[in-house]
């Protein structure tokens, strides 16, 4: 289990692992869209109407990852006879799994987090139902919460201002049992500095400016350029 909040490229975290190995099993991963950099990854598609959990209108359609339970996942971990890396936002989910948390120590990297979020969810069409913007900038630039109910030690701290500069790798690379090939590692490089161009073209010198104009900011962003497809 990843467990991040929205702007901490928890997706393209798991679809950069997922898709240069082959040890673990996913749906799929891809780019929802270029222009914001944003990509979409799921690990389960509905496939053994015998699972009881699944309802037969709604096979060959994949399982999102707020709908997942951990039943679900070893069920089809055991279906496809592969480990199933999946995802959360919600930093106060019970679980039994292995976990990765994607955090920052660094203020700026937090800040850096939340503006990316607001660039990528501009997609209404997919970040909202019906296209309606829902989101709300009320909360600002607090802290996500780092409290676990997890009822298993065996957790990973990732900072993603390590990750997106390919530094301290090797205790990722101890708790997946993998090793991140030089692609990979540039893959995540281009990554960062595709969301580089991006923050500076929406939030313009975004480091000297304060949280409540960058609020304001990400309100107007958020009505002025939202992509209604």
């Amino acid at each position: 289990m990843v467990v991040y909040a929205g702007g901490y490229h928890g997706e393209f975290f798991i679809g950069n692992i997922v898709t240069n190995s082959d040890i673990f099993h996913y749906y799929y991963f891809e780019c929802r869209s270029e222009e914001l950099n944003a990509y979409r990854f799921e690990a389960i598609h509905l496939e053994d109407p015998s699972c009881q959990d699944i309802h037969l209108d709604r096979i060959n359609e994949p399982l999102i990852a707020e709908e997942q339970t951990e039943d679900d996942v070893d069920y089809y971990s055991v279906w496809h006879g592969k480990p199933i890396i999946t995802r959360t936002h919600d930093h106060r989910r019970v679980g039994t799994f292995p976990c990765i948390r994607l955090f920052t120590a660094d203020p700026m990297y937090h800040r850096r987090a939340i503006l990316l979020r607001c660039i990528k969810t501009l997609d209404k069409t997919y970040s909202n139902i019906n296209g309606v913007p829902d989101k709300s900038y009320k909360g600002g630039f607090q802290k996500w919460a780092t409290t676990f109910k997890h009822t298993t030690n065996n957790r990973l701290d990732v900072d993603i201002k390590e990750w997106l500069h390919n530094e301290n790798l090797e205790k990722l690379e101890d708790f997946l049992e993998i090793k991140y090939t030089q692609a990979m590692k540039d893959a995540v490089t281009q990554y960062y500095e595709r969301d580089e161009i991006l923050i500076n073209r929406y939030f313009p010198n975004w480091k000297d400016q304060t949280e409540d104009h960058l609020i304001k900011e990400m309100e107007r962003i958020d009505k002025e350029f939202q992509f209604l497809g």
